[in-house]
């Protein structure tokens, strides 16, 4: 039986008008799944806040430090499960929204396994999103970027 570890995690949907940042990743331990896309954000340490967490996580991935009053949500929830090189995590993931465009993505924080993993960083639209041919998590980041923009 394989060992199923759970885990909260802060993900972060930095907009820049009606773009969304994300970065393409990829890993040893999921060479078939091939390189996907996904928003800057982690796994929450033991007894961090979904906003504490997201302030770290944004600043280790993109250089951009925030306060934790600036992220409007959460907007989104989900639960997803992959495997680790330790056996399956299961994660949390809530999905807080940051309207803050136009920065340079400073990368000098982040850990030697983010360097390895977090390839280039790029904003979509909704209809990159909709066309994209490599896999975007979460799957509905397309429907939730319009609903966001229509908000602004």
């Amino acid at each position: 039986m394989t060992e199923v570890s759970a885990r909260r995690a802060a993900r972060v949907l930095v907009l820049d008008g009606s773009t969304v940042l994300l970065f393409r990743c990829s890993s040893a331990h999921r060479p078939e799944d091939g390189p996907w896309w996904i928003t800057p954000g982690g796994g929450l340490e033991a007894d961090e806040d979904l906003r504490a967490g997201a302030v770290r996580e944004l600043a280790e991935e993109t250089g951009l430090v925030v306060a934790p009053a600036d992220f409007e949500g959460p907007v989104f929830e989900e639960v997803v499960e992959y495997p680790t090189s330790t056996g399956t995590q299961r994660q949390t993931q809530q999905y807080l929204v940051l309207r803050r465009g136009g920065f340079e993505i400073d990368r000098h924080a982040q850990t030697d396994w983010e360097r390895q993993f977090m390839g280039e960083a790029r904003w979509w639209s909704s209809t990159e999103l909709r066309a994209a041919t490599e896999t975007v998590y979460p799957p509905n980041l397309a429907d939730l970027l319009d609903d966001l923009v229509k908000e602004a």
